[in-house]
């Protein structure tokens, strides 16, 4: 089989002839055209040859398409000239439109019109790309949904259900095998024959195989879109959507290659089959995970059961958090609609309830409590959330914020900047800093407001994948940089709490009196008054620490004790001092902790935030921070026993 780079090569070498015909035809019809100035009559007029340099497509129904091509021409023109009759080399551009039917090969193909190149006008609808595949514009998304849900399950238009997968699949002429595939691979769609292995029974695992026909799915049972977005549901209709939309782009290649016959949807962006021209497959399956919740959770339908739910439950509880309802709502709406539960709570966000950012929140192994703040408080990038990485890096960026953090005005809680106000902030039994209920319902009011900073494509729309980041684990590997921005609505209105500000102020003042007329002014006199403070013993303290008696004597009764960093650090840790506590004492050994460096900002959210940690815990952090070795004690065979056991992967 002979092999196309593109449309054009194969058009000029297959239909020469009949493109030929049907130009000279028309460049004889106007030969008078050609006349000028130079040229004041033409006798005659013959096309010479011509290339194929552009083509366009247009959708006409079912395997119908309109095409275009842009022809170059060469001319000859004999005619009259002021000194007598001589020929001419001339050259023109003009389009060809023509019909044709593409399905298992190019048919019926009929030379509709000639005209001069003029621009074609872009349809919206109708317009194909090179490649054949459909243009979506992201604000046509629900239009083009609720299309394909009229052509092949109208009645979810006017009625709240779980999408009839086996009706859609009758609809559309799919069959759908589950299949054993490659970890990351979630689904095929088949445009071609091939040979490949089923599941005969997938309780039992026997397999079996079977020669697939066009429109053949297969589905990974063990692998869900993006891992956390789709259940089986949308991995078949996204799959579905693929063989709506997307079969011309695969005729085409095999019209062109001869060797394309499906599409594998996968985990990773890499795609089989358009080796060509990757984008085009990359612009499919954006326009699949688009559709497709859209299609299993249609917007109208959607609303009006979203609506019922909510009141249902406010009517039923309704002393509950505004949050907690939001999420027990969208749980319920996941289970209706049979999809899985982040599904969900992105299409509620899609549709408008920004609010839905603030359930099932994923940090350290489990779900933060869900949090709500007022409509309208979050706009584009805007989150509240934001890691503990980038809260380091926004302190020792932000003067105004670190300012905030060192003076006790902020704190750290619930992976969010909140006021620390008895109203806003309480401790956990690990003595941890967490959000209070009415914080948690209002956290527009309490805590501060971060801009994301992300690209997940520089071609296409990132909606889909900003949509998807709102439902990963909040953690400095997977959480997008968030920066601080003084100038959001939120954020200038946190300046105008002076009152709460004040308060907080006066609280931080008596503690500094406290600092002052109780605690002593030297390294061994603060060590011995806190000792004596938490009834600890040197042996007990030494325990917790790895720090010798013999060493923590020394500290005690020196006036001027010499102590590295890393073994103040120990001692602070092993003491468990509360943070204005474990500021002066860190201070006290020589280290202090209102710098600008990350590592000094790092120990200071150790000590303020992180006391409920043990000792190793922060070693591991310290490690794993990669801030330098002096926050660790040197002469510590624990330590060094338990890094030595506890290396970081590179």
């Amino acid at each position: 089989m002979v092999k196309y780079k593109n449309f054009c090569e194969y058009m000029e070498d297959n239909f020469y002839d009949e493109i030929f015909d049907s130009l000279e035809r028309y460049i004889i019809s106007r030969k008078d055209s050609f006349e000028n100035e130079e040229i004041i009559s033409v006798s005659w007029v013959e096309l010479s040859a011509f290339h194929v340099s552009g083509v366009t497509f247009k959708d006409k129904g079912g395997s119908s398409l309109e095409i275009r091509i842009t022809v170059d021409a060469e001319i000859e023109v004999k005619g009259r000239y002021r000194g007598g009759y001589d020929t001419f080399d001339e050259s023109g551009c003009y389009n060809v439109f023509l019909s044709a039917l593409l399905e298992n090969g190019l048919h019926n193909v009929k030379i509709t019109e000639v005209t001069t190149y003029n621009k074609n006008e872009f349809d919206r609808d109708k317009s194909l790309s090179q490649n054949l595949v459909p243009y979506m514009y992201e604000e046509d998304v629900e239009r083009h949904a609720e299309e394909f849900l009229k052509k092949h399950c109208r009645k979810a238009l006017f009625q709240p259900m779980a999408i009839p997968i086996n009706e859609v699949l009758a609809s559309l002429h799919m069959t759908m095998y589950y299949a054993p595939m490659e970890s990351n691979v979630f689904g095929k769609t088949y445009f071609g024959v091939e040979k490949v292995k089923v599941f005969k029974d997938i309780r039992q695992f026997e397999t079996e195989e079977i020669m697939t026909v066009p429109g053949t799915m297969l589905i990974n049972p063990d692998v869900h879109f993006m891992y956390n977005i789709g259940t089986a549901n949308n991995t078949m209709i996204h799959e579905c959507v693929h063989w709506d939309r997307h079969r011309r782009p695969f005729e085409l290649q095999k019209l062109l290659q001869g060797e394309v016959n499906h599409i594998t949807c996968e985990i990773v962006e890499k795609y089989e089959g358009m080796k060509e021209d990757e984008s085009a497959v990359k612009w499919m399956e954006w326009q699949a995970s688009q559709l497709a919740p859209r299609i299993l959770m249609p917007r109208e339908m959607t609303i009006r059961k979203m609506r019922e739910i909510l009141q249902r439950r406010h009517n039923a509880e309704p002393q509950k958090r505004n949050a907690v309802l939001l999420e027990e709502s969208i749980d319920e709406l996941a289970l209706f609609f049979g999809v899985s539960y982040i599904a969900a709570k992105l299409r509620i966000i899609e549709i408008g309830c920004e609010q839905a950012e603030g359930v099932r929140v994923f940090h350290n192994g489990k779900y933060l409590p869900p949090y709500f703040f007022k409509s309208g408080s979050l706009k584009g990038n805007d989150t509240f959330l934001i890691d503990e990485e980038n809260f380091v890096i926004n302190l020792v960026m932000n003067m105004t914020l670190r300012d905030l953090y060192v003076k006790g005005v902020i704190v750290y809680a619930n992976c969010m900047v909140c006021i620390n106000s008895p109203k806003y902030v309480q401790k956990d039994p690990d003595g941890k800093n967490m959000l209070t209920d009415y914080a948690l319902d209002h956290v527009d009011e309490c805590c501060y407001v971060f801009e994301r900073e992300y690209s997940a494509s520089e071609k296409y729309s990132d909606t889909f994948y900003r949509r998807c980041f709102l439902c990963k684990e909040i953690d400095s590997s997977s959480f997008i940089r968030a920066k601080y921005d003084p100038e959001h609505k939120i954020n200038q209105k946190k300046k105008d709490m002076q009152a709460e500000i004040d308060k907080i102020i006066r609280q931080a003042e008596k503690m500094a009196a406290r600092m002052t007329n109780e605690v002593p002014s030297g390294f061994a006199g603060t060590l011995n008054y806190h000792m004596k403070r938490c009834s600890i013993s040197a042996d007990e303290l030494s325990g917790r620490t790895g720090v010798s008696t013999v060493s923590i004597s020394g500290y005690r009764n020196n006036t001027e004790p010499r102590i590295e960093p890393g073994t103040a650090l120990a001692l602070c840790k092993g003491l468990y001092l509360e943070s204005d506590f474990a500021v002066d004492f860190m201070e006290k050994a020589g280290y202090k902790l209102d710098g600008t460096s990350p590592a000094r900002i790092f120990v200071r959210i150790l000590v303020c935030d992180h006391m409920d940690d043990t000792w190793w815990q922060w070693i591991e952090k310290i490690q794993m921070a990669n801030i330098g070795t002096e926050l660790l004690p040197k002469r510590n065979s624990e330590v060094k026993k338990f890094m030595s056991q506890n290396q970081p992967e590179s």
